[in-house]
Formats: C-alpha cells, structure tokens, sequence
C-alpha cells in the first residue's frame, strides 16, 4: 500500500472513532457512577495507603503509596518482575493485600459490592483465554452483566452499548465471528470493548496495545484519550516508554515494587532514570510535534 493510502487509512480509522463515541451512560445508573465529575465528586480515584503484598516468602511491596486523581492517565513503567501486572490486580481487587488498604473513588474497595465495583471499575489483563467459543458479540455482552439483574436478559439499551463499544474499537464487523477464531490483535480491542460496555468510571489496561499493529495502537490510544477527556479516569500499564510519555499525563515508574519515580513524562522518561532502572544506555529525544521525551535504543556497536 502507498504511503498516502496507508496514511488515508489511518485517517479514515480516527474519524470511526470520532463518529462512534461510547454510549451515554443509563439514566438509572446513581450518579454517584457517572464519569463526569461534578461538584462534590471525589477527588481521588484510586488511594493505595500502606499496601504490601507479596508472592509466597518474597515481598514484592512493602508500605506502598499511591493516589490516583479523578480524572487522571497514569502511565506505569518499569521492567518485568516490577510488579506492575500484580498492583493493577490489587486496584482492581484481583488480589488482595496483606496490609493496608486500596479505595476506591474514597472508599474501601473491599466494603465494594461486586456488581457495583464492576460498574465502576473495567480491566483489560494481558492474557485472556476463552475456555468457550463465545461470539464477539456475546463477550462484549459480557460487560452488561453488572447492570442486570438476576435471570434478567439483556434488552434493548444493552444491546446498543455493545454495538457502540465494538464500533468504538472498530471490531462492529466481528460482531458475530467466533472468539477463539480471530487474531490475538483482534481479541485485545474485543477485550477493551467488553470493558467499555460496563461503561466503568475507572479504566485499568495491562498492555493494551500489545498484539497490535501500528495503526490500531495509534487507534486504542487516542480511544483512552477520548475517554480521558469524557471524565474517565486511565490507568496504563506498558512496555511502550513512548507510548505512555505521548499521552500519559503522569508516569509512575516501577522498579522491584517501589516507585523510583511518579511524576510528568519529562521528569520520569530521562536518561539517569531509565539508565538506573533497566540498565541500559538510551537516547532520549523530544518529540517534534508534542515536545514529550522519546526513547530511542543505540545500536550494539555505539556501546562503551
């Protein structure tokens, strides 16, 4: 394909975007749900206070703090074994910690139904198996289950968030394929759909833009940054520096479970920082449309 089709393309996949936002949120839903913040909302989305959890005898955090704002695009970083999968688990309620306490939007998460933590919180993990060879449609579906009741069946309102979710991740065309039948890369924005059709106030992503290509990576972000933009509050897990430099407005930086740093993409994606925590030489760049700090990797035979 020619550069100026492909960059059509492109253009063509964020205008999809910019028809399809995700569906109003249900009136009946309390308000006290409703991503767009008032007066009066809390203030603080996430609050970890003295947290510490760990795997078997190895302690992985110990005394660990963080808030999150309403309303914020946090960016965790740091190498594997940092614990990052592990502390979106712990905000999500996945696990539990041995000590201290993780709230939600100012309250105890586990004092949190969970029907109600549902609609309140989406997760996206890593890994998503299917055990059954559900329908796309029948796995975004999925995500409505929080605001039925019992043995209720999904009615027409449901039905409209799941197509506008598929449509928002440009997935409205594997509506009626079979999960385990489309690629990984298909499967992730399928996984993010489902999320959305929680229609959550809180948004907690493991490696979203893994197993995608280009185009669907610029496509998932500017998702999260229009739904930032709504009020929802984003919290990204990544490997991608630069992605989460570009569009994160803070960045906590992750290494052996402390934080080596939690700040503004300038302050945390420097050369000192990424040199003392990955352990290697990198080149750090300005983005020329933003001015955000970018990472590049020298080549074998520039090293010392």
């Amino acid at each position: 394909m020619k550069g100026n089709e492909r960059d059509k393309e492109i253009e063509g996949q964020r205008d999809r975007v910019a028809q399809h936002p995700i569906p109003a949120l249900d009136p009946s839903i309390p308000r006290s749900l409703d991503p767009f913040p008032e007066a009066g909302s809390p203030r603080t989305a996430i609050e970890l206070s003295g947290l510490s959890f760990g795997y078997g005898q190895r302690l992985l955090f110990d005394g660990f703090n963080l808030d999150v704002a309403a309303g914020e695009f946090l960016g965790v970083i740091g190498p594997n074994g940092a614990g990052k999968s592990t502390l979106l688990k712990l905000m999500a309620g996945l696990l539990r910690p041995g000590r201290g306490s993780v709230r939600i939007l100012e309250r105890e998460l586990g004092l949190i139904g969970r029907a109600e933590a549902a609609r309140t919180i989406g997760v996206v993990l890593q890994e998503n198996p299917f055990a059954f060879d559900y329908t796309v449609a029948d796995v975004v579906m999925m995500g409505r289950n929080p605001h039925l009741g019992t043995f209720q069946s999904p009615g027409r309102h449901d039905r409209q968030v799941v197509t506008g979710a598929l449509k928002f991740v440009d997935a409205l065309f594997l509506r009626d394929e079979r999960i385990n039948a489309i690629s990984a890369g298909e499967r992730q924005r399928v996984v993010l759909a489902r999320a959305l059709a929680q229609e959550p106030q809180i948004l907690l992503l493991d490696e979203a833009t893994s197993h995608l290509d280009i185009a669907h990576q610029q496509m998932i972000a500017g998702i999260l940054v229009e739904l930032n933009r709504q009020g929802r509050t984003i919290v990204l897990l990544s490997h991608d520096l630069n992605l989460a430099a570009l569009y994160c407005s803070r960045i906590l930086l992750l290494d052996k479970g402390r934080a080596a740093a939690c700040d503004v993409p300038e302050r945390v994606i420097t050369g000192e920082l990424i040199r003392s925590v990955y352990g290697v030489e990198p080149i750090v760049m300005r983005h020329p449309e933003t001015g955000r700090p970018q990472v590049l990797m020298p080549t074998l035979n520039s090293r010392p």
